[in-house]
């Protein structure tokens, strides 16, 4: 007999997304499934669509909370699941058929208690699907060997819902509350307490843009700042526990200070946050010259931050498009 899967679906405001997730996970050719729909408040029609559902499938349970955001919810999951494995899913997302049975046998051939697959990128506006993080080839890594792809975005990255777990790996860790990027923070924990993972080289999981998303232009707020603290707490712990993945972790951490400067010259509010900036600024100088000798940069990328670092991006990018106006 297959193992249990349990597959966990925060649920809010997605009642024109969810059917076509749900009908996803119902297709499975690997039929064992525990399917827990946690309603966290939802505004619109989704509670209901849960609820219709579990009434056609007995492996649907719903759970039905006041808003507390994803993590609350998929903390809820967990609590409730009852299956040697874990999944999880968004709801505005949806699976390939063969999602589980692919990881579910490449959990028990490596004999791993996680094993990481790939992942297609679906345009909201063509429905156009494009290859997205997916690992070059199967093979088992190290946990500490996967943390530092995660760091790297090599193959893969911390989202939790292209990924199958042994429910064991969540028995002391649980997702945080209050917070935006908290795969992040969880992750790479996750992949050192497992100590060993499997590599999938199949996109199984359908990552669906929406059309019209302006979360490139939100505007600045305290979740602005919750991917570099990630990225601070994250190095100090591996710095000082795993330092043979640290110059990975410091490449995240560098990365996230870009994306804040970034951010902060860019949105409107910026300037209100000239502490946060000075900061940032000054932790990149001091990194000048890892930026130098690391062979995780792109050319780009390096370039970007030593402009950043030397406050000299944005002078020069107001002059290149000052010439480009000018340009007949």
């Amino acid at each position: 007999m297959s193992k249990i899967i349990s597959v966990i679906v925060p649920v809010y405001d997605v009642e024109a997304y969810l059917p076509r997730c749900l009908d996803s996970i119902l297709g499975q050719t690997y039929a064992d499934l525990q399917i827990i729909l946690v309603d966290d408040g939802s505004p619109d029609g989704s509670g209901a669509i849960c609820d219709s559902y579990a009434k056609k499938d007995p492996r649907i349970q719903v759970i039905h909370q006041k808003n507390g955001g994803l993590s609350a919810a998929r903390n809820a999951g967990l609590d409730l699941a009852e299956g040697e494995y874990v999944a999880f899913v968004d709801s505005d997302d949806y699976l390939e058929p063969e999602a589980y049975e692919t990881m579910a046998a490449l959990a028990e051939k490596h004999r791993v208690p996680l094993v990481v697959a790939g992942r297609w990128d679906v345009s909201g506006r063509t429905g156009e699907k494009t290859r997205g993080l997916c690992p070059r080839a199967e093979e088992a890594v190290t946990g500490q060997a996967l943390a530092g792809r995660i760091f790297l975005w090599d193959g893969c990255d911390s989202s939790a819902c292209d990924k199958l777990f042994a429910r064991g790996l969540f028995e002391r860790i649980r997702f945080p509350l209050g917070v935006v990027s908290e795969d992040l923070a969880v992750m790479y924990r996750i992949a050192l307490q497992a100590g060993a993972a499997a590599l999938c080289p199949v996109p199984v999981y359908n990552y669906y843009h929406r059309p019209g998303s302006i979360s490139g232009k939100a505007p600045i707020s305290d979740k602005t700042f919750h991917f570099p603290r990630h990225t601070q707490e994250i190095y100090r712990d591996i710095r000082d526990n795993y330092p043979a993945i640290a110059p990975q972790a410091r490449y995240l951490r560098v990365r996230s200070l870009v994306y804040l400067l970034l951010v902060l010259y860019q949105r409107e509010g910026g300037k209100a946050y000239r502490a946060e900036e000075k900061a940032a600024r000054r932790e990149l100088r001091q990194s000048i010259p890892f930026l130098l000798t690391s062979p995780y940069f792109a050319a780009r990328e390096r370039l970007t931050a030593l402009l950043l670092a030397l406050g000299l991006y944005g002078p020069l990018e107001q002059f290149y498009h000052r010439i480009k106006g000018n340009t007949p």
